[in-house]
């Protein structure tokens, strides 16, 4: 069925075409713990100076469903490549994360049966030669992209649902490969991915704007519920995202506050996320600079955390004219999308470059991998490729339960962060080795609580369970004086416990911070509860009384992080929160070679 429609809907394109500003935070902000784990510990009390290693994610991206034929030739001739440089350097942990739009996978799976792509790529992915991923910015169509009606959305949760629904649109539905119209009853975008090469490690594009994507997150995880997805993405003027490299270097020093904590790679909405940009040292590379650019690169690097670098192979624009500046002369897929009545665009506008220049590029990819594998990584202890659905394996272990101790030291942690900053939240809340978002702090606080209103003594251990943070982050820091009883505290927490513990899937998640807290008579910010819970529960006296102090909901952090959306709609910022590699956890085991 599939094969039908997209055949019918443009016949003669396939054939034509197949032819053709604050200070970043300080230490003192986030106090380190007396004694970590080990071996983290050891890393990140490394001496200053000291090289941290550099791991290496190398990526590429299928999207241009009008010229097929470049997609089949870099799958060709990448998954040999690749293959080759692995058995050479089986312990290197060389893989590439392929990642796939909607539409090309509807038609590799079309092509199937002729050229078995899509087996070979289900192949080398069961060998982990290479990752599948989806890749949503450059689906039909750029005119016709689902977007939200925000006119009638008057409240948060209205907001957060036509947010919502765009997305799931944009993630299920087929569209047509010229005009981007839905088709009724078919799938597409990821879920198509899905269907036609099984689970996806990493996803990107599903939103066109940057800042909050929790509504659209939250539809990925009904479909993808494993994939890690985009952190901070590279400058694309086309869609109005560029100059915020000073908001990402702050936000991502956030984000490092140790040696073992890479720029690139954090937190947030429960999904571990991956930058394009980070730190001023890193905008998004690829192998089309040849070998003597990235070791200078590589060369000028800042090595005093651990570093996840992105390095496209192979990429699409390689097959398209460029100008000096190294923009694109001609896109087909624009002129395509802008151009419905007349798709396949002029061979006068010379938009693809020579099968000469084609092989050049090729052997820029040899070049850089073996240079790579030869020279740069025997050279740097610890350096390594690694692929997406490795690193989260790389991490602390995530937290199942959290111990009566281990509260103690984050509810301390936070008064003391809080006591500092006074006026507005902390990042993040800390204890010991590992690091809570402001999100999972409230709920862990609240259960505790609860437990205790119950019981009449705290729990020894609370169940660890994903949150979202406030569907919104509204202006005003609540009352500026009074005093609350912990009974009071202890009252409300306990009501709110069983909702942030439903986490049932629905369109808007239970599971989510409230932006504001009724305690008796008064109207709280959700970070003024917060601290009042950990304040309670380091003296939890249903008799003793709280001050309560005028706080507001966003932190540095959601300054930092770059957007061109409201401020108001970045309640994600809630759970934002390092994540701590630890390089010695997993040593690449032995890869099986090619028969």
């Amino acid at each position: 069925m599939h094969s039908q429609v997209s055949r019918s809907l443009f016949p003669s394109l396939f054939l034509v075409l197949f032819v053709s500003v604050a200070a970043p935070v300080r230490a003192a902000q986030v106090p380190a713990p007396a004694k970590a784990a080990a071996p983290a510990a050891a890393q990140a009390n490394a001496p200053a100076g000291v090289q941290q290693p550099v791991l290496i994610l190398l990526y590429t991206r299928f999207y241009d469903h009008s010229h097929q034929h470049t997609t089949d030739e870099r799958i060709q001739r990448l998954l040999p490549m690749l293959q080759k440089f692995r058995d050479q350097h089986p312990l290197s942990g060389l893989s590439a994360l392929f990642q796939f739009s909607g539409t090309v996978s509807q038609v590799l799976s079309e092509e199937n049966p002729g050229l078995h792509l899509v087996d070979r790529l289900k192949e080398s992915a069961g060998r982990d030669l290479i990752d599948i991923g989806y890749t949503g910015e450059d689906e039909p169509s750029y005119l016709y992209r689902p977007q939200p009606s925000l006119l009638e959305a008057n409240t948060p949760e209205e907001r957060w649902t036509t947010f919502s629904e765009a997305a799931e649109r944009f993630l299920v539905d087929y569209k047509n490969p010229v005009t981007g119209m839905p088709v009724p009853n078919l799938s597409g975008g990821l879920k198509r991915t899905t269907e036609v090469f099984g689970d996806v490690a990493f996803v990107t594009g599903v939103v066109t704007t940057l800042g909050d994507d929790s509504p659209a997150t939250h539809d990925v995880r009904k479909f993808a519920p494993g994939a890690l997805m985009a952190g901070i993405p590279g400058r694309d003027p086309r869609r109005g995202i560029e100059a915020f490299a000073i908001s990402a270097d702050k936000f991502s020093h956030a984000m490092c506050p140790e040696p073992i904590e890479a720029p690139e790679v954090f937190w947030r909405d429960n999904v571990l996320r991956i930058s394009d940009t980070s730190f001023a040292d890193n905008q998004p590379h690829s192998t089309d600079e040849g070998t003597e650019a990235l070791q200078k690169f590589f060369a000028k690097l800042d090595r005093s955390h651990v570093r996840v670098v992105k390095l496209e192979i192979a990429p699409y624009k390689r097959y398209l004219k460029k100008r000096a500046d190294g923009s694109v002369v001609a896109d087909p897929l624009e002129w395509l999308y802008y151009h419905p009545d007349s798709p396949v665009i002029p061979f006068t506008m010379h938009a693809m470059v020579t099968q000469t220049e084609i092989e050049a590029g090729y052997k820029k990819d040899e070049a850089v991998l073996k240079w790579l594998l030869d020279e740069f990584l025997p050279a740097n202890p610890g350096s390594r490729f690694v692929s997406v659905r490795e690193l989260p394996k790389l991490l602390l272990p995530p937290a199942v339960e959290v111990t009566d101790a281990q509260l103690k030291e984050l509810a301390t942690n936070l008064n003391q962060q809080f006591s500092v900053l006074t006026m507005r939240p902390p990042e993040f809340g800390r204890s010991g080795s590992r690091f809570f978002t402001l999100a999972e702090s409230f709920n862990l606080f609240a259960q505790a609580l609860a437990g205790f209103q119950k019981s009449g003594s705290l729990p020894t251990s609370v169940q660890f369970t994903p949150i979202y943070g406030p569907l919104t982050l509204p202006d005003g820091q609540g009352p500026r004086n009074g005093t609350l009883p912990v009974s009071a505290i202890l009252e409300t927490a306990s009501a709110l416990a069983p909702k942030l513990a439903d986490t049932e899937w629905k369109t808007i998640p239970s599971n989510a911070v409230p932006a504001a807290v009724e305690v008796g008579s008064m109207h709280l910010t959700a970070a003024q509860f917060l601290r009042l819970m950990a304040q309670a529960y380091l003296d939890p006296r249903p008799d003793k009384t709280l001050t309560v102090v005028p706080i507001s909901l966003a932190s540095m952090a959601s300054y930092f992080f770059p957007k061109n959306t409201p401020m108001t709609d970045l309640g994600s910022a809630w759970t934002f929160k390092p994540a701590p590699i630890d390089v010695e956890a997993l040593k690449p085991a032995p890869v099986v070679a090619m028969k």
